[in-house]
């Protein structure tokens, strides 16, 4: 009886020992003396979570995450290794001749991880391939050739079938967090986030991953701003200084645009010449323009809306993607508009310069 009782004292000691979060074992061999770095994003930001010092060609890594999660690994300059960690016993095989090759075994949400990007990577070596081919065509004595109109068909078609795959992954796994991951920092830069509503909404409300809440908080953005709804009002400061509000504009008997650009996004600036031709062929018919700004110089600016030529409203917080502004309208990419009625509803998202002369016919009769 003693001795089943010793050995039942052992065995609980040991299970109250054992660590309850990820052990990372890694092999990396000619990398001794060097320290390995992890890396984990908060409020997007890389920020170093763990750390420790390869002898004898490995290193361990010990500590606990709330949920899985993406993570960078760097050995000294070296890296970084894209991985998914999670409260498992993972391995690192580091790939001296090319580190981002490196082979990580031993946590689920990383092997779906591994095969998404793998696919992805196929997908970036033939548009490669693709883009490649069609320079060299325009770099040739002959322009507009039915050979370049044929690769520019295979780009396009390239592109919507890697946005399919990415789609199709996140259909096929809805509760990974690899799939929230995929939504927050690609697939949301494609197209409207409502599409994934459900796959969002799956996750319990306090999900602790960082992605999920990104998500929720990026398609309740979209919810407020969808076809039909109120503008939601805002204020900054115009290019003199002077405080600004949207409402002193819209919802005010005309139908307006909200124009989100910067001096420094060339489609922004490429554009601007068919928005000014729109400006000027409608403003009197009533159409008005307020431009925001995602500029962080001031001086940048202002001195774009006067080489452009933009006559209409402006106003910026200079604040950059951190702009007030953007999250409220959930502006993923710049140029991007907002057209709203004379009450200020919104009728029209992301709407192209290109398609203005077309598009506001239909409105100002």
């Amino acid at each position: 009886m003693k001795h089943l009782i010793y050995i039942t004292i052992i065995l609980a000691l040991y299970a109250c020992s054992e660590h309850k979060g990820y052990i990372i074992k890694g092999i990396a061999d000619g990398f001794d003396g060097q320290t390995v770095y992890l890396q984990q994003f908060n409020d997007s930001k890389a920020v170093i979570v763990d750390s420790a010092v390869v002898k004898k060609g490995k290193f361990e890594l010990k500590n606990t995450v709330e949920c899985p999660d993406y993570c960078l690994l760097y050995i000294g300059n070296n890296g970084p290794v894209e991985f998914f960690v999670e409260n498992s016993h993972i391995t690192i095989t580091i790939d001296a001749e090319d580190i981002m090759a490196s082979v990580v075994s031993g946590s689920h949400e990383n092997d779906l991880f591994a095969g998404f990007s793998a696919r992805i990577n196929e997908f970036g070596k033939q548009s490669k391939q693709l883009n490649d081919e069609y320079m060299a065509l325009q770099l040739s004595e002959v322009a507009d050739t039915p050979e370049e109109a044929s690769v520019l068909a295979q780009m396009n078609n390239l592109s919507q079938e890697r946005t399919k795959f990415m789609s199709d992954f996140v259909e096929e796994h809805p509760s990974s967090v690899v799939s929230a991951f995929v939504i927050a920092n690609v697939l949301s830069h494609y197209g409207d986030i409502e599409q994934f509503a459900s796959v969002i909404d799956g996750f319990e409300e306090n999900h602790p991953s960082q992605w999920v809440q990104t998500n929720r908080e990026r398609l309740e953005t979209a919810r407020r701003t969808e076809i039909g709804r109120k503008f939601t009002d805002f204020s900054m400061d115009s290019p003199e200084g002077q405080p600004v509000k949207l409402s002193d504009y819209a919802g005010n008997g005309k139908y307006v645009l909200i124009d989100f650009w910067a001096s420094w996004c060339r489609p922004c600036r490429n554009s601007n010449p068919l928005v000014v031709e729109a400006y000027r062929k409608y403003k009197d018919k009533g159409f008005e323009i307020v431009g925001v700004s995602l500029d962080r110089n001031h001086a940048e600016w202002t001195d774009a809306i006067h080489k452009d030529e933009l006559e209409w409203r402006h106003m910026s917080d200079l604040k950059f993607w951190d702009s007030e502004a953007v999250k409220l309208y959930s502006v993923n990419s710049i140029p991007y508009a907002i057209l709203l009625d004379k009450d200020g509803r919104i009728i029209e998202k992301g709407v192209h310069a290109d398609a203005l002369d077309e598009l506001l016919p239909q409105y100002l009769k």
